[in-house]
């Protein structure tokens, strides 16, 4: 059984990249470009196994984001990982707090990328 993951970039270019990335490894993988969007696809599909998200987005940020899925009940056990260029340490602990799995600092080395992911899928669930 594949295990899926939605990306979540406002930059097309960019989730396309990272699905790119993560399909050669195998996995599934579903896009949308803000928060409000993954959001809406994370509650009507029911095989998201991991939400890959950027920080900085219009509409709604990674974090509010992140706070809506663990607010959520059916979709609270999805681990949660950010994939960002933003370093604020009070954002990163907020973030740690509100449920966050990881933090993966883009630019990133695929090594490390695809251990927090498995990390993630192997004890999210």
């Amino acid at each position: 059984m594949k295990q899926t993951i939605l990306v979540v970039d406002d930059f097309a270019s960019i989730r396309d990249f990272v699905c790119e990335t993560l399909q050669r490894k195998g996995y599934q993988t579903l896009g949308a470009a803000n928060g409000n969007e993954a959001y809406k696809v994370l509650t009507e599909t029911e095989e998201v196994n991991l939400v890959l998200t950027d920080y900085n987005m219009p509409d709604c940020t990674g974090y509010e984001l992140l706070k809506k899925i663990k607010d959520n009940p059916t979709v609270s056990k999805v681990p949660v990982i950010f994939l960002t260029t933003e370093s604020n340490p009070d954002k990163m602990r907020s973030a740690k707090e509100a449920g966050l799995t990881a933090w993966i600092k883009k630019p990133y080395r695929s090594e490390t990328f695809f251990a927090q992911i498995e990390n993630a899928l192997s004890n999210g669930h």
